[in-house]
């Protein structure tokens, strides 16, 4: 039986608690340090311009795509950062402190993505990078999102992706099966969570099942831009008025 699986959320929590600290290193180098430049590909493609605003970023992590928004705000606004896991949390309040980010409004939530705590057309934008191929069901946090932002809102997520062209597929599944458990096994103190990775980009719906199930939502206006060949991709919708 396999130790972490997204169908046993509480399993899944557990494996981030335990990589946490480690969590922005590994990634950088599991990247060559590339997630840097698509987190602000994230951030370019739903910042609002709306003064001021309420920013929600789903499964924050450490939360790199919560600070690098609010950096490009000079006003102050208000986010909720949102997490399952309360390490990757803990993290997420220790880099608000470096960062000096005193002027924003931060909230820290942790909660199930597929049950968002919060009301009904009460944020502007909404952020998930590197999440929702981790979410049991990911229509049901669609639904949440679609609920939560209001009339005119935008939702972008960043997801690790598989590359639609033969050749870069093939070198991206070399990757995957060869280099990626390598790097985890030396990187992290829990190599099995790479392991988990892996198979969780492999087994994940298409891009355009995904956009789909966005506009099944509600979503209008769904947009994708792939990263690096496909090796990442930024889907983007709009709430309807």
């Amino acid at each position: 039986m396999e130790p972490y699986t997204k169908d046993d959320p509480q399993s899944i929590r557990a494996m981030f608690n335990t990589i946490a600290k480690q969590y922005d290193r590994t990634n950088a180098i599991l990247s060559f340090c590339m997630h840097k430049r698509w987190n602000k590909a994230l951030i370019k493609k739903v910042i609002t311009p709306t003064k001021p605003h309420i920013l929600l970023d789903i499964c924050c992590g450490t939360g790199a795509i919560a600070f690098g928004y609010l950096k490009e705000t000079p006003a102050p606004i208000k986010v909720f950062m949102l997490d399952f896991s309360e390490k990757m949390l803990e993290c997420a309040q220790a880099q608000a402190k470096i960062q000096n980010l005193y002027r924003h409004d931060i909230n820290y939530l942790q909660a199930d993505a597929q049950e968002i705590p919060l009301l009904e057309n009460s944020v502007d934008c909404a952020t998930m990078a590197y999440g929702i191929r981790n979410v049991p069901n990911p229509e049901r946090c669609l639904r949440e999102v679609y609920r939560v932002l209001r009339p005119r809102g935008t939702f972008g997520i960043l997801e690790l992706t598989q590359p639609d062209n033969a050749f870069l597929r093939f070198g991206h599944g070399l990757y995957l099966k060869m280099i990626l458990p390598l790097i985890g096994k030396l990187a992290t103190p829990n190599p099995e969570a790479y392991n988990y990775l892996r198979k969780s980009i492999r087994s994940f719906i298409p891009t355009s099942t995904l956009m789909e199930l966005m506009k099944k939502t509600g979503f209008a206006n769904v947009k994708k831009f792939p990263l690096c060949g496909g090796v990442a991709t930024i889907i983007t919708g709009t709430k309807g008025s």
